[in-house]
């Protein structure tokens, strides 16, 4: 099932099922809403549990403090993209209002998502990800950073999976990455 939705105001969405897709999202004008260890772990938690409740098989994940990016394969349903999204950034609006202090506050800007269609595509974007906290300098070992799926793919990878995705160029990927707080 492919649906291609546009929507005022927001990037169009196009949902295929059982595909592999990236997603990055936003803070509102990109403030640093995320400006604690527990509020980026609350967001890396919620998304895990949103991605298991709706059969989303997360492969990759980033957090700092103005935006995110994943990758994940859809369901069958892969209209549930929006419903996770929603659901993942309300409830870490709510938390991050709770400890700020700040109710109803609008935390979250929008996300923007791609239907990755070539392998190679895909473990560029997985190099992209897993790696992005060397790239925005929060530290020259990725593996040091707890907001990242880094960890956890060196852990569970095979060996000529990692050699394979952590070889691939990322140069010429044309990601929405400009979020670093000015």
């Amino acid at each position: 099932m492919d649906i291609y939705k546009r929507y005022p105001h927001n990037p169009p969405h196009w949902f295929v099922s059982n595909a592999m897709y990236m997603v990055t999202g936003s803070t509102l004008y990109k403030q640093p809403f995320l400006d604690t260890d527990e509020k980026k772990a609350n967001f890396c938690e919620t998304l895990i549990e949103r991605a298991r409740i709706l059969n989303w098989e997360l492969q990759a994940w980033f957090v700092m403090s103005t935006h995110y990016h994943f990758i994940g394969k859809s369901p069958e349903n892969a209209l549930t993209l929006k419903t996770l999204m929603q659901g993942v950034h309300s409830i870490n609006a709510k938390f991050l209002n709770g400890i700020d202090g700040t109710p109803r506050r609008r935390v979250w800007h929008n996300y923007w998502d791609t239907c990755i269609q070539t392998d190679r595509s895909y473990y560029a974007r997985l190099n992209y990800v897993i790696l992005n906290p060397v790239k925005h300098g929060l530290t020259q070992n990725p593996e040091e950073y707890p907001f990242s799926s880094y960890k956890y793919f060196l852990e569970n990878a095979e060996p000529d999976f990692k050699k394979l995705v952590l070889s691939q160029s990322i140069d010429d990927l044309q990601i929405e990455d400009d979020f670093d707080p000015k």
